[in-house]
């Protein structure tokens, strides 16, 4: 992680402040022309999850600036539209229509949090557009809350605990507290992980839940410690679980866990700012970079020399969504939103996490799902896979609620 990444953390880790910002960044071309396909990207530029909303739009960058070069998808170029927002739904259904309708953008890709896609599938089918969705895995978006012009890369917080579930049993640590961000996906992932423990013969003794943008967790860590729980399952992502981390370790608080099961709290570019202290927690790994496809390693080769680092999963994500968009207009033989979902619905295709499909049911991409514990290795830390799981396995049935 160099020095401007962690100067981003620790500043958000330390105020926890959201700056809107409405407008702009610039396109990442001024074609004008008919055949070039335009794609907005909204990832968060501020706040607890700024850093994950820069490699969001890396990982589109990398996906079209490499598709161009081959000549595009069908016969047409790509072009990015990148539009800032602070990740909260207002700013973001700004960003989106002014993409769509001032800008000409037909998809939609980037955005981050799963309240602010509840928001924005609402919008899409006036906008005429399509959404990809690579990070937000509140199941309620291919529930209740599904539409028509949205499709889901990324695994549902159910597709993930489920992975998780068949492992459960044989983790250390009996009786489980829950920490989680208060919005949806923390909502939803602890009422999924309560199901999973209860399954596996574990106990829930506690369960809390601190707003986004928290950086002061010493009331939460106090009942955490006072709860009898042997082991912890904790929902904090970006700056945020960097500071429950680092002051969690001023508690000494993972000495009193046998495990520390974190979802999508620990990744890799918060190795660094979380150091050794989490050598040996556990997290789910939605993305295994080593996966042995020749898709795979292209598109880690290829990154890595362009960017000096190696990919993890929320760059991978949002190169998986582009992956997606490009296979639906390639069947689709058109850039057309209308004739682009059509051709998506059970779309089987090659991608760089193996041969997926995109279910017509309710848009939900069938995948794999990983457990990692991290590990020191000669050049700091990594993911150890403990155990992987097919999507075929994770995925429930779909909602009967989704309604497309």
């Amino acid at each position: 992680m160099n020095h401007r990444i962690m100067r981003t953390l620790v500043a958000c880790s330390m105020t926890g402040t959201v700056v809107a910002c409405g407008a702009s960044t610039g396109d990442t071309a001024s074609s004008s022309d008919d055949s070039v396909i335009k794609v907005a990207v909204i990832p968060p530029s501020s706040g607890a999850l700024a850093q994950f909303g820069s490699d969001t739009a890396k990982g589109w960058r990398y996906a079209v600036e490499e598709v161009n070069r081959k000549g595009g998808v069908d016969g047409h170029k790509i072009e990015l539209v990148e539009m800032d927002t602070d990740a909260t739904p207002a700013t973001t259904l700004r960003a989106a229509r002014e993409a769509v309708l001032k800008k000409g953008a037909k998809f939609i890709g980037g955005v981050m949090t799963s309240t602010e896609h509840g928001a924005l599938n609402r919008q899409l089918a006036g906008m005429n557009a399509l959404s990809f969705n690579s990070l937000g895995k509140d199941d309620a978006l291919t529930g209740k809350d599904c539409v028509a012009n949205a499709f889901r890369v990324v695994q549902s917080n159910t597709m993930d605990v489920n992975a998780l579930a068949g492992t459960l049993k044989n983790l250390p640590g009996d009786k489980w507290a829950i920490q989680a961000v208060d919005y949806s996906t923390g909502h939803t992932a602890a009422k999924v992980f309560k199901e999973a423990a209860a399954k596996a013969g574990k106990k829930v003794v506690l369960e809390q839940f601190a707003p986004l943008n928290t950086t002061e967790f010493g009331s939460y860590i106090t009942k955490l410690k006072s709860s009898g729980a042997d082991a912890l399952f904790a929902v904090e992502y970006g700056a945020d679980g960097v500071a429950f981390v680092n002051q969690a370790v001023q508690f000494d608080l993972p000495a009193e866990f046998k495990a520390v099961l974190g979802f999508n709290m620990v990744s890799e570019p918060l190795f660094k700012a979380m150091g050794d202290k989490i050598v040996g927690f556990y997290n789910n790994v939605g993305y295994d970079v080593k996966a042995d496809n020749a898709l795979n390693k292209s598109f880690v080769d290829g990154f890595k020399k362009k960017y000096k680092e190696t990919p993890y999963y929320v760059e991978a994500d949002a190169y998986l969504a582009a992956q997606t968009l490009f296979a639906g207009i390639e069947k689709a033989g058109s850039g057309d939103p209308a004739k682009v979902r059509t051709a998506l619905e059970d779309l089987s295709f090659d991608s760089i996490v193996g041969k997926v499909t995109l279910r017509g049911a309710d848009h939900q991409l069938v995948r794999p799902s990983h457990l990692g514990q991290v590990e020191k290795t000669g050049s700091g830390l990594a993911f150890k896979t403990i155990a992987t799981a097919q999507g075929a396995d994770t995925s429930p049935q779909a909602d009967p609620a989704c309604k497309l």
